[in-house]
């Protein structure tokens, strides 16, 4: 029995690495129907959200991506949670101060990483970015160096396309970019999305 037991937890555990090894993010389409999409590439990689390797109840702060709307800016974060690859983090400045969020370009503008209100100020993103030793770098948007077009904004959906170039807060000559990014949500249901 334990011999049978054995084979059945290393039977399950090759069959998962396998499936890693052939895990092929693609972007998802540029839509505006409320699919609870995200997608960009980071430094020459895909990343789309995966949801951990450990039970995470859907809605909870561990969730891949949770997106919070403001009267003065609108906040959306996305990750990798399974692979620890990294995250995105964006913070849309909302202009009119007035629900839903106007259709419009926004330009990024200098992140300095602080996490208090002050994205309300700018339109900001921010990327953690994991190294193959496992370790995190944070990167800060630079101003002008791209934006964020907002194609869909209503009570229920929210969608747009993104680009830009960001700094490592330790080392500002490591720069990197981030391109092709693309959401599409419905509010209501997006911060308790499985994605597998």
């Amino acid at each position: 029995m334990k011999n049978l037991l054995l084979s059945a937890i290393a039977a399950i555990t090759m069959t998962a690495c396998d499936n890693e090894a052939q895990f092929n993010p693609q972007l998802p389409a540029i839509t505006q129907v409320g699919a609870n999409t995200f997608g960009a590439i980071i430094k020459g990689q895909i990343m789309v959200p995966r949801n951990s390797q450990g039970y995470i109840p859907p809605g909870s702060s561990h969730n891949p991506v949770l997106y919070t709307g403001f009267d003065n800016w609108e906040e959306i974060s996305a990750s990798d949670r399974k692979t620890i690859m990294g995250g995105i983090y964006i913070y849309i400045e909302n202009i009119d101060k007035k629900y839903p969020l106007k259709v419009d370009n926004y330009i990024i503008g200098n992140s300095d990483g602080a996490l208090s209100n002050s994205f309300a100020e700018n339109t900001l993103i921010t990327a953690n970015v994991y190294d193959n030793t496992g370790k995190a770098k944070i990167y800060l948007s630079i101003a002008d160096s791209g934006s964020i077009n907002i194609t869909r904004s209503d009570n229920d959906i929210i969608s747009g396309i993104f680009s830009c170039k960001l700094r490592d807060k330790e080392n500002p000559d490591d720069i990197i970019e981030i391109k092709e990014g693309r959401f599409d949500f419905t509010k209501s249901t997006i911060n308790s999305t499985n994605f597998n």
